[in-house]
């Protein structure tokens, strides 16, 4: 009760009425100078590091006049085991916390805190892995306010950060432990689906983001599971149309679209989101601020998902080629409005934010000797997704006119597809410099799907260098295409956590894939999965 006296062995009254541990703050005897006593207190909230339970320090700045005045004198402590009101403490920084602060004496007391509610403790660790895994500014960070509103979506977060935990060596946590949280987290969707009734809401459909990175974490991959992925583009389609369009269902969509066409290229499937309604990743509010960066990440994201069934259309027609089908009319139907999806205007003005600057004489420096430095990492999505969806339609319709010719012995359609193609070459010779000048940047960021979406435009970039011989010419040292393929090599087998060791006839196998070729080889084991 309000006032009673405790100590360890006598927990207070709400402690044991929720029947969790009695925390009794311990203190450090001692008293700085005043003249060091600063302005505004800073107090440390730390929990002790247990083998299951790690949470990071979260410190609180009191403002100037919430702290104690200069002239407050403090009482000396006869016992570690006192309690004194927190207003005549002071803190100092625990030997134990972030050692990047440095040791301070803030008084004579050392402020050590458990969270007392299970809620408390559970926020912060999914807090804690939201920072660490650094997607705290992706659609996870909309995961704090939904955090209890369902029981399904706890469990994922549960199991998500279990599996985070163990990726990271954390100690007693095994793979056993993180399976059993899944299995758990699992049948909890499945009872919200159940419970749904057909009207699928953002917690069942946050819960099912979470699980498709479980497996990625365990295995250290990274890589989404396919079948959870394809679970959100049946959930965001079976929505009725009066259905809030919300920023945390667009932002799934938005983080999955790119990843998720590139291994339908790979496994002969349509993209899973070609059922989804635009407005998911189309804004309306195309002329509000940053809206060039989401018109262009827009376009990217509907080019990605018409990419896959168009690749398994030109593979149809490459297994037939002299086959009289309807195949070839049905890829050109499907490639035209795709290639219509283009906003030069938003393109410019975005990357009038970026700055053109000299490569440094490092291995991540573009060949061309320039390198494009961007104002924030989302411009950098938003061009690259756009360039490199748009660079594999035009090698698509490359591919599509040259397999045209072949078959066709009239000359008059030919003369008509070199000219139709031609004005094209210059457009895919300038987009694949553009993703050139982006590898310096790419090198600098944390996602493992950055890396990954960039290791396909380099795949994509390679294509061409097959497409059209020597586009790119030699530079001011005389590098020619041996120099451009060995670059090009070396820094898509340059992965944070593992490298693909792909050789050149693996690019090249690599690079046909997404052009109709058979999905085979390294790359299609890697990122096919």
């Amino acid at each position: 009760m309000p006032g009673e006296f405790r100590t360890i062995q006598t927990p207070c009254y709400r402690c044991r009425r929720l029947g969790v541990p009695c925390v009794i703050r311990q203190t450090i005897l001692g008293r700085p100078s005043p003249k060091n006593r600063p302005s505004a207190a800073t107090i440390w909230l730390h929990t002790e590091t247990e083998p299951r339970n790690v949470i990071s320090p979260i410190f609180i700045e009191l403002s100037p006049e919430a702290s104690e005045p200069d002239d407050v004198q403090e009482e000396r402590i006869p016992s570690s085991n006192s309690i004194v009101p927190l207003s005549k403490r002071w803190c100092t920084n625990d030997s134990r916390l972030d050692q990047s602060h440095p040791a301070r004496w803030y008084g004579g007391q050392l402020l050590v805190h458990t969270p007392q509610s299970p809620e408390t403790a559970f926020t912060i660790r999914a807090i804690d892995t939201l920072r660490y895994e650094g997607v705290e500014r992706e659609w996870f960070r909309h995961l704090p306010a939904y955090a209890g509103h369902s029981h399904a979506l706890d469990l994922s977060i549960k199991a998500l950060v279990a599996a985070c935990a163990y990726k990271r060596g954390t100690p007693r946590i095994t793979p056993g432990d993180c399976y059993q949280a899944l299995a758990l987290a699992l049948s909890a969707v499945k009872t919200s689906i159940v419970q749904s009734y057909g009207e699928p809401d953002d917690s069942m459909l946050a819960s099912t983001a979470l699980l498709a990175r479980f497996d990625g974490e365990i295995q250290k991959n990274y890589i989404p599971t396919r079948l959870h992925v394809e679970g959100l583009a049946t959930i965001l389609a079976a929505r009725s149309s009066t259905y809030q369009v919300t920023p945390i269902a667009r932002d799934i969509l938005d983080f999955h679209a790119g990843e998720s066409a590139i291994m339908a290229c790979i496994q002969g499937t349509a993209s899973p989101f070609e059922k989804v309604d635009r407005a998911y990743f189309a804004n309306s509010k195309m002329r509000c601020s940053k809206g060039d960066r989401t018109q262009l990440k827009a376009l990217g994201n509907e080019m990605f998902i018409g990419l896959p069934r168009l690749v398994g259309l030109v593979r149809s027609i490459r297994l037939e080629p002299f086959v009289e089908n309807t195949l070839h009319s049905d890829a050109l139907r499907l490639l035209r409005p795709l290639l219509e999806l283009q906003d030069s205007q938003a393109e410019e003005r975005l990357l009038q934010d970026a700055k053109t600057c000299p490569s440094d004489e490092t291995d991540t420096a573009s060949p061309l000797g320039l390198s494009l430095h961007f104002a924030s990492y989302k411009d950098f999505e938003a061009l690259t997704y756009y360039w490199q969806s748009r660079l594999s339609l035009l090698r698509l319709e490359l591919r599509l006119y040259r397999l045209s010719v072949s078959s066709c012995a009239h000359a008059k359609i030919t003369e008509a597809s070199e000219i139709l193609v031609g004005p094209r070459l210059d457009e895919m010779v300038q987009l694949a410099k553009n993703i050139l000048m982006c590898a310096e940047y790419a090198s600098t960021l944390r996602l493992n799907k950055h890396i990954r979406l960039f290791a396909h435009a380099l795949v994509v970039v390679w294509g061409v260098t097959m497409d059209i011989p020597g586009p790119f010419g030699h530079d001011q040292d005389g590098k020619g295409s041996d120099f451009l393929a060995d670059w090009l090599l070396c820094r898509v087998n340059v992965h944070r956590h593992e490298k693909l060791h792909l050789t050149a006839e693996d690019m090249n196998i690599a690079a046909d894939i997404f052009v109709g070729g058979p999905p085979k080889g390294r790359f299609a084991e890697r990122f096919g999965l």
